[in-house]
Formats: structure tokens, C-alpha cells, sequence
């Protein structure tokens, strides 16, 4: 899946998922998460997960925090990624979507 392909899935723009890729937390995301930039920038760069974050990949915050260690910082962009995937869908399932 492309870039292209992933930004037409989630709703975020292929600007800000080219800034994810890099380590950046873009605005975009965060608020697309609904999340502040700041816990999603602490996630990307120390694997920190604030309370917020934490309930949005419905875990603790020691369990989301061991995952982010784990998987490192190229994980948890793949983390963001599939958080933004699975968002589109939940909210495409809400109004009777796909």
C-alpha cells in the first residue's frame, strides 16, 4: 500500500504522512488520533504513551509504553498507520459505511 493509498483510506493528507515516515508528529494526525501533537511527538520519539494515547490503542499506558520500546521507532510509526486505519474504518462503520 502506498502513500497515495493510505491517505485516501485515512483521510489524512500524503504531506503529513510523508512527516509521519520521518518521525514528525503532524497536526493531521494527531487530531485525525484525536490526541494532542504533544503525546503523539513523545510516542514517535521516546515510546512515552500518555493516558490519551494509551486509551486509543485501548490498552495501559505501561502496555502501550512496553509495545512502543519493543517495536522501536519504525514500529511505532506503524503503530500511528494502522491506528489511522483502523480509525477510518470504525467511523466508516458508524454511518453504515464499508
Amino acid at each position: 500500500m502506498n502513500l497515495m493509498e493510505v491517505a485516501l483510506r485515512t483521510g489524512v493528507t500524503v504531506v503529513d504522512l510523508e512527516s509521519l515516515v520521518r518521525g514528525n508528529a503532524p497536526a493531521g494526525v494527531a487530531e485525525r488520533l484525536g490526541i494532542p501533537v504533544l503525546n503523539l511527538q513523545e510516542f514517535l520519539g521516546q515510546g512515552y504513551a500518555s493516558a490519551n494515547f494509551a486509551h486509543r490503542l485501548g490498552t495501559s499506558m505501561a502496555a502501550a509504553e512496553e509495545l512502543g520500546r519493543a517495536v522501536g521507532p519504525e514500529g511505532r510509526i506503524g503503530i500511528i498507520v494502522g491506528l489511522l486505519l483502523s480509525a477510518r474504518r470504525g467511523r466508516a462503520a458508524e454511518v453504515g459505511g464499508r
